[in-house]
C-alpha cells in the first residue's frame, strides 16, 4: 500500500494482528484518538468485511457496541476503521486463574443480557455467544463490556413487518460447540432463545471454571460435537449448576423452555440476577471487577511498527502452537481484542487459500488441543471494539442518564414503535420496572484429518460460503 493514511485522515502506527482474513493495525485519527484499522485483501474467498460493517452500522448509537468510522477500498484492500478496545472476558478469565467471583459474574450477566436485548431489538441474533466475543473498554470505559464479532449474526425477523423466520430442521451446527444450545446441536434453526442458553453456559463456565463437556476426546469433528451434545443432554440442570446459586439453574430452565419464536423476558432475567446481587450484598465489596489492578493496557504489548500491508504481499505468518504455549516474547501480555478482526468473520469461517473451509484457530485451554497444529491462544488474540462511556461509580451522566439499581448510571432507552403494547425494552439500560416472575413455560469428511483432535471451544461454521440475505440494506447470513 502506497500510503499510511486511510481515508486521508487515519494514520497507521503499528500492526497488532493478522491472519487469513487480513491484517489489523492501530491507527491515530485526526483528533489523536486511537482506532483499529482492518485490511481485507480483495479476492478473499469469502469476503466478510462489508457484512461486518453493515451489522455495526445497524447498531450505530447502541450502548456497548463498536462504532465504525469508515469503510471503503484502498489499493487492493477493503478497509474498515473502528474503535479500539481492551482484552476479552476470556483473556481476563485466564488472568484471574480461570475463576470469577460471584460479584463479577453477576455484573457480567447483567451487561451481557443488556447487549443481547439490544441486538434482538434490532431484529438480529448473534449465534456465537462466548467469552471471547465480549470485551472491556479502555481508559475511562473499563467498567463497560462490549459485544463484538458479528460474522455469524443474522436476522431472526423482518425489520418492516416483524415476520419471524420459519422453524426449520436439518441445519448445520453454527457457532462455538462448547457454548452452543442443545437445539443448535440438534440442527434446529436458531432464534433468540439460543443466544440466551449460550449466555447461561458462559456464566456457569465463569463461576465453576469449566463445563462438563470440556476435554472430551474424539478423532474428528463430527464425533467431538456428538459427544458434546450427548453430554449436554445427559447432565441435568441441577447437576450442571451444582454449587451455584439457584438463580443460575432457574435461568437455564427458563431459556430451555422458550418456544422457537418466543420473545425472552429479559427484564425478568436481569432482575433475577440483580436480586441475587443485592441479597449477597455484593455492592459492599470494594473491588468492582476481579481483574481490577491488573495491567490490561494493550500499550504494554509489543507490536510491529511500520507501514500498512503492501499490495499482493504474502499474509503474515501466525505464531505456532508451540510458541503460543511456551510464552515466547511477544506473547507475554494480552493483546487488544478486535471486533471484526482476528476473531472476525473471516477468522470464524477459517477461510484460507490453501485449506478451504476450516475452523477458527484457537486453543482448548482444558485439554490443550490445537487446531491444525498451530494457532493463537484465546488469551493472546487481538480484539477491537469500543464505543460509549458508562461508569459504575455514582456520577451523574449527561443526556438524562439515570442511576441504576447496581450503583452505576443507566441510560434510558428510546421508545421503539415496533414494541407498542409490550413491556419496555432494556436495550440501552432502560430503568424500567421489572414484571413479576413468570412461570417458565458437520464438516465434510477428512476436513481436519482422521487423527486431528478437535477443540470444543473452536468456532465453526458449516454451510454455504456465500450466505448473504439483504434486508433493509443489511447483509446477513442465511446459515
Amino acid at each position: 500500500m502506497a500510503t499510511s493514511l486511510v481515508n486521508n485522515k487515519y494514520r497507521i502506527t503499528r500492526r497488532i494482528g493478522g491472519g487469513s482474513f487480513g491484517e489489523i493495525y492501530m491507527g491515530i485519527g485526526p483528533n489523536n484518538e486511537k482506532v483499529a484499522v482492518k485490511f481485507e485483501r480483495h479476492g478473499t474467498r469469502c469476503p466478510q468485511l462489508r457484512h461486518e460493517y453493515k451489522v455495526y452500522r445497524e447498531l450505530t448509537g447502541c450502548h456497548g457496541f463498536c462504532q465504525v468510522y469508515h469503510f471503503g477500498q484502498q489499493d487492493n484492500y477493503n478497509v474498515m476503521v473502528m474503535d479500539l478496545l481492551g482484552p476479552s472476558l476470556e483473556d481476563l478469565f485466564n488472568k484471574c486463574n480461570r475463576r470469577f467471583s460471584l460479584k463479577t459474574v453477576l455484573q457480567i450477566a447483567d451487561q451481557m443480557l443488556e447487549r443481547v436485548d439490544t441486538l434482538h431489538s434490532r431484529h438480529l441474533i448473534h449465534r456465537d455467544i462466548k467469552p471471547a466475543n465480549f470485551v472491556i473498554g479502555l481508559g475511562e470505559n473499563t467498567a463497560n463490556i462490549y459485544c463484538v464479532d458479528f460474522g455469524l449474526s443474522k436476522r431472526y425477523r423482518h425489520p418492516k413487518n416483524l415476520q419471524h423466520i420459519p422453524h426449520r430442521d436439518g441445519r448445520s451446527l453454527t457457532g462455538t460447540p462448547r457454548y452452543a444450545s442443545i437445539n443448535n446441536h440438534l440442527g434446529i434453526e436458531q432464534s433468540r432463545r439460543d443466544d440466551l442458553e449460550s449466555i447461561g453456559y458462559v456464566l456457569i463456565y465463569f463461576l465453576k471454571g469449566s463445563l462438563p463437556w470440556q476435554g472430551l476426546k474424539a478423532k474428528n469433528a463430527q464425533k467431538k460435537y456428538r459427544l458434546i451434545l450427548e453430554k449436554k443432554q445427559q447432565v441435568s440442570i441441577a447437576q450442571l449448576c451444582q454449587g451455584c446459586p439457584s438463580q443460575f439453574a432457574e435461568f437455564l430452565a427458563y431459556t430451555r423452555s422458550l418456544k422457537f419464536d418466543a420473545k425472552p423476558d429479559i427484564p425478568y432475567l436481569r432482575k433475577l440476577f440483580r436480586d441475587l446481587y443485592h441479597a449477597q450484598n455484593c455492592g459492599s465489596i470494594p473491588k468492582l471487577w476481579d481483574w481490577d489492578g491488573m495491567d490490561n493496557d494493550y500499550n504494554s504489548t509489543a507490536g510491529s511498527t511500520g507501514q500498512p500491508p503492501v499490495a499482493n504481499s504474502a499474509p503474515a505468518v501466525q505464531p505456532s502452537a508451540a510458541a503460543a504455549a511456551s510464552g515466547q516474547p511477544g506473547m507475554a501480555h494480552l493483546r487488544p481484542t478486535t471486533a471484526a478482526a482476528v476473531a472476525a468473520p473471516g477468522a470464524m469461517l477459517g477461510v484460507d487459500a490453501d485449506m478451504g473451509m476450516g475452523r477458527d484457530m484457537v486453543v482448548d485451554l482444558d485439554d490443550q488441543d490445537f487446531d491444525n497444529g498451530a494457532g493463537m491462544q484465546h488469551g493472546h488474540r487481538p480484539n477491537t471494539a469500543g464505543g460509549l462511556m458508562q461508569t459504575f461509580n455514582k456520577v451523574a451522566m449527561p443526556g438524562g442518564a439515570q442511576q441504576g439499581s447496581w450503583g452505576y448510571p443507566r441510560q434510558t432507552a428510546p421508545e421503539d414503535p415496533n414494541n407498542a403494547g409490550r413491556r419496555p425494552h432494556t436495550a440501552h439500560g432502560a430503568s424500567a420496572g421489572f414484571p413479576g416472575v413468570p412461570t417458565p413455560g458437520g464438516p465434510a469428511a477428512g476436513m481436519y484429518g482422521a487423527e486431528t483432535e478437535v477443540s470444543d471451544c473452536d468456532n465453526i461454521f458449516i454451510g454455504k460460503c456465500f450466505l448473504f440475505l439483504f434486508f433493509d440494506n443489511l447483509c446477513l447470513g442465511d446459515n
